[in-house]
């Protein structure tokens, strides 16, 4: 039996079992590159959040000390300008001009923690700071190493010649926004310097104004048509996606607010840029979602030229049920495939099984009993093993000091320390939760002892979550509660699948996949053109 600590690098994303149980893990993370040899890692990171330097909440500490708990890349991008501000109703700009002019004071101090806590192979953060603009769109400048310069600048040209002199990238986001109203200008867009965008945030969906995850928690309106990445696409324009929180409670990587997701050599700025600017990049929503698209043998955000067979292959391993992996040229679905609809049977249970454990809820907000929950548990797995636990902590409610983690985790069990509210609860969504990959078999049992807000223990075989979820609450009426979810098999939650799409067109087509989880949460991959001849 493995029993020891393990960093979070070992047990997020699946590496406790490649590093401690790689007779059962059928696939190794590194995946290569049939083009050129190269092999890259999946890395996870948020690349636009907020705190108390500017305008947002928690200091620039605790934001470091949350994102080094869950992720492998963070750049916190202060609020730093905006060069075209309205004047606001009961003067409420002053907002805006006051946190500018914290972050301009906290400068040296974003530059110094970003280089103190660079750990290359364990984590990485970069420096950098959003950049406000009504006409031409906000954006992030990501730079790519120690040094970084804040300046302030009117002119989106000003400011995309500053990036590409300093080898930083601009990212545009909450693009679908009408221009005016902070959405983007595509007139000003420059590829080479803002090779990415980002399809998701805490704003919402921007692929299109008609998919799910509306605009609809700030003042700058909906969706507008013209602004979504299809549209764009459209427009003819070679840009990648990912997906950050925006978050403004200081919480990198919060929940249900998006993640990018990087295929890097190796988890140093250097690789992590390398895979922005090479487009080899994807957005989720909320869970996880592991995505590997490729045509041709060619990754994701690749450009190459135009062929009569394509020849696509998708890899997508979930953290719920999927519901469909879409593959989409030039915007219009050509394939789907519904894991959820395979059938389960006797020989399921020889492959991993997931199992997530939510817990929160507690009294209804009309009750008007609002409070802060403290959890704390232990799960033990008898019969079976840890594969992976992977978090899943939202932002709300703001605390500096409470803290979401998994304070320990081997092969065999894991210790949970979290928080739970209705106040400032993101999406309403109460609740925290652990998803679980395990080795085991249907009498495998899932024994959870709680200690906070309440003692109590209870246990049930996988084989009963198979058949139904089961709920348990730690008191009377009104009191939080823990739901263990119906066990999700390897069938309903992975897919791996070819597609020959045989097509001569004379013009330049694009791909990319889309995946949909039963949950709600998604994944979008950066596309792949391919390009005729003139």
């Amino acid at each position: 039996m493995v029993n020891q600590k393990l960093t979070r690098r070992e047990f997020v994303g699946g590496s406790l079992a490649a590093s401690l149980l790689g007779s059962v893990y059928e696939e190794s993370h590194a995946q290569e590159d049939a083009t050129g040899g190269a092999k890259y890692e999946l890395f996870w990171g948020d690349l636009h959040n907020h705190n108390a330097v500017g305008y947002a909440k928690g200091s620039l500490e605790r934001s470091y000390d949350i994102a080094r708990n869950h992720l492998d890349f963070f750049c916190f991008t202060g609020h730093s300008q905006w060069h075209d501000m309205p004047k606001m109703p009961q003067n409420k700009h002053l907002k805006w001009v006051r946190g500018f002019e914290v972050m301009k004071n906290n400068w040296p101090n974003v530059i110094r923690l970003a280089n103190k806590y660079y750990a290359p192979g364990e984590f990485v953060p970069f420096v950098g700071y959003e950049w406000h603009s009504s006409s031409y769109g906000d954006v992030c400048i990501v730079f790519p190493g120690s040094e970084a310069e804040l300046v302030n600048l009117n002119s989106i040209k000003e400011f995309q010649e500053f990036a590409r002199s300093r080898s930083a990238i601009l990212i545009p986001h909450h693009p679908s926004y009408k221009q005016g109203w902070r959405g983007q200008n595509w007139g000003v867009l420059d590829p080479t310097v803002s090779p990415v965008v980002e399809i998701f945030s805490e704003h919402g969906n921007a692929e299109s104004d008609r998919g799910p995850h509306r605009y609809i928690r700030h003042s700058m309106g909906g969706r507008y048509t013209k602004n979504t990445l299809q549209w764009l696409w459209r427009q003819g324009a070679q840009v990648g996606v990912v997906a950050s929180t925006d978050d403004h409670l200081g919480y990198p990587g919060a929940y249900g607010e998006g993640l990018v997701a990087a295929y890097a050599k190796t988890l140093t700025r250097e690789s992590i840029m390398e895979a922005l600017k090479a487009r080899r990049t994807y957005g989720v929503s909320g869970d996880r979602i592991e995505l590997d698209f490729r045509l041709n043998d060619h990754w994701m955000g690749r450009t190459i030229p135009a062929t009569g067979d394509r020849n696509i292959r998708v890899k997508v391993k979930g953290k719920d049920v999927i519901d469909r992996v879409e593959v989409l040229r030039n915007n219009k679905v050509i394939h789907r495939d519904h894991p959820v609809d395979r059938t389960i049977g006797a020989s399921s249970w020889k492959k991993s099984v997931l199992c997530r454990i939510e817990f929160g809820w507690g009294p209804w907000g009309d009750l008007n009993m609002a409070r802060i929950c403290d959890w704390r548990f232990r799960v033990v797995v008898n019969n079976g093993r840890i594969l992976c636990a992977t978090p899943c902590f939202q932002s709300g409610p703001f605390d500096e000091k409470r803290r979401n983690r998994i304070t320990m985790i081997d092969d065999r069990s894991f210790e949970v320390l979290s928080y739970t509210s209705r106040m400032q609860a993101y999406e309403e969504r109460a609740t925290n939760a652990i998803v679980l990959e395990i080795q085991g078999t249907p009498k495998t049992e899932l024994k959870i002892a709680v200690t906070r807000p309440a003692k109590m223990t209870f246990a049930k075989l996988l084989e009963e979550l198979a058949e139904s979820s089961d709920v348990e609450f730690t008191g009377p009426f009104t009191s939080e509660s823990i739901l263990l979810h119906r066990v999700v098999f390897s069938e309903n939650y992975s897919t791996d699948f070819k597609l020959m799409d045989k097509r001569e067109t004379g013009r330049t087509d694009w791909y990319y996949v889309r995946v949909v989880q039963s949950n709600g949460s998604m994944a979008w991959s950066s596309p792949i053109w391919l390009e005729s001849s003139p």
